[in-house]
């Protein structure tokens, strides 16, 4: 989902959004253990165009010290009695900014930075290149930090988020080469944005959590934990639903969620959503949408919508193998986290009503993730995900199709490293746009773990028949995202 026309865009990259569904790793009792590496940035030197040939050097060099920083594992030797040993993976040295700061236990903050540098050597209305990066500080507060769930009191179910977003650099890059659609996620108008301020009671060992305030759509709803592996705005997203007027991040809006999970009760929040799977509704007041986002002086390029949003979605994860994925990977001895999301299928639909016009805009959506029984690496998935807003005038691109193959530990030696591939089709709404076709992207891209807090991710981006004119060369985009958290 997308935010308005097809360009420009208005949805938020989702890496800067907690992923709470990514399967944990258990460790078995003296076996090595990696932990997982939280995917995310180191702050760029400020380069909006330049030469390809020499940030392609630098996105080579820097891929090389990855590749070389973690070194083979090597599997541990078969002993009567296992040997307490250091867990094989990145160092964790660096600091967060709650350890900095020094915070109470009923703080945490978050500084999340990602970079994109990018260029087009083939192809599109025009040659250059580009960068843009999206800096998010989260603020949680809450008295059940830190706390186990059965010895919460009510006020530990409570918590307080505020989150804003910094976007810099040189937005509209993807139009301006004649894509219909931003090649990264993080292409949005520069400026300061107000992307949360909402209070949630989570249901601890119960089934219902509630959550309101001002907030966006994803990653709550639509937004599959798969999407974050990628760059492109029609990967990384709600599965590219471009309804005027819907609060994808980092627009926001008053809005109220609540999450069910029959037959969980007992089981925590950290188990998965029970055996009957998760129901989810939302519901949206659009109106102040556009003021919210120009708070701090942004021009959002988005025109009010009067009226309001509601959508309902189910999630199931006890698919086929699940099971089996809780353990940790067992390869030469070693235990080694899983850092790839769990089987998850997620379908939903809504609709949008504006007053104005009086109009309902429907749109449905599914995502399945499922265990990919490949030779290749340690751990695999496939995915695929479709979107359909049905053909009203409010809706340019009212069918997408994507789908796409990941898999963790493809090199020797780096086995918390992952390649991802995706496709995906846009298809142009006929009934406002019968001359264009639809337009389709693949992109390729490696996630290289430097440590527990940076990564880098060079990826390829090939977008066909760009704009569906059929009027503009097919574009090569290269580039490198380098995420950063502390």
């Amino acid at each position: 989902m997308n935010n308005s026309q097809a360009w420009p865009r208005s949805s938020g990259s989702s890496r800067c959004a907690v992923a709470p569904w990514c399967a944990a790793a258990t460790t078995q009792k003296a076996i090595p253990v990696i932990p997982p590496i939280p995917r995310l940035p180191l702050r760029p030197r400020r380069l909006v165009t330049l030469a390809l040939r020499p940030w392609l050097a630098l996105a080579v060099l820097l891929t090389g010290v990855a590749l070389a920083n973690q070194g083979p594992a090597t599997a541990a030797e078969p002993a009567a009695e296992p040997a307490a040993e250091e867990p094989l993976a990145p160092a964790a040295d660096w600091p967060t900014l709650t350890s900095l700061l020094r915070l109470p236990d009923w703080v945490q903050l978050g500084l999340t930075i990602e970079s994109d540098l990018l260029g087009n050597p083939g192809g599109g209305a025009s040659r250059k290149g580009n960068w843009i990066q999206q800096t998010t500080l989260n603020a949680n507060f809450s008295s059940g930090f830190g706390k186990p769930v059965g010895q919460w009191q009510e006020a530990d179910h409570w918590s307080a988020h505020l989150q804003l977003t910094q976007f810099s650099g040189t937005s509209g890059y993807g139009n301006s080469i004649g894509t219909a659609f931003p090649i990264t996620a993080t292409d949005h108008p520069i400026g300061l944005w107000l992307t949360e301020a909402s209070v949630e009671r989570q249901g601890g060992n119960g089934t219902v959590d509630f959550k309101t305030g001002l907030f966006s759509l994803n990653p709550g709803f639509v937004e599959a934990p798969v999407l974050d592996a990628y760059v492109n705005s029609v990967f990384n997203n709600t599965l590219n639903l471009n309804v005027l007027g819907l609060p994808i991040n980092p627009f926001i809006a008053p809005g109220v969620e609540l999450h069910w999970r029959p037959g969980a009760a007992g089981q925590g929040a950290s188990q998965d959503l029970g055996p009957y799977g998760e129901w989810r509704y939302g519901a949206f007041l659009l109106n102040p949408q556009v003021n919210l986002a120009s708070l701090f002086g942004v021009n959002p390029n988005q025109a009010d919508v009067n009226g309001h949003l509601q959508v309902v979605q189910w999630s199931f994860d006890r698919l086929p193998g699940s099971q089996s994925l809780q353990k940790p990977i067992q390869r030469g001895g070693q235990s080694i986290s899983r850092v790839l999301p769990k089987p998850l299928l997620q379908l939903g639909g809504g609709y949008l009503h504006d007053q104005t016009d009086h109009t309902n805009s429907p749109g449905l959506f599914g995502t399945l993730t499922v265990a990919a029984p490949t030779p290749l690496g340690l751990d695999n998935r496939f995915w695929i995900g479709l979107s359909d807003g049905i053909n009203t005038s409010t809706n340019p691109d009212p069918l997408f199709f994507s789908a796409g193959w990941m898999s963790q530990g493809v090199i020797p030696g780096r086995p918390l490293d992952v390649l991802a591939l995706g496709v995906g089709r846009s298809n142009f709404n006929p009934q406002t746009s019968a001359e264009l076709t639809p337009e389709s992207v693949f992109e390729l891209n490696y996630s290289a773990a430097i440590n527990s807090t940076l990564t880098l991710q060079p990826f390829l981006n090939w977008v066909l028949n760009p704009g569906g004119g059929h009027n503009i060369g097919n574009v090569l985009a290269l580039g490198l995202q380098v995420q950063l958290q502390f």
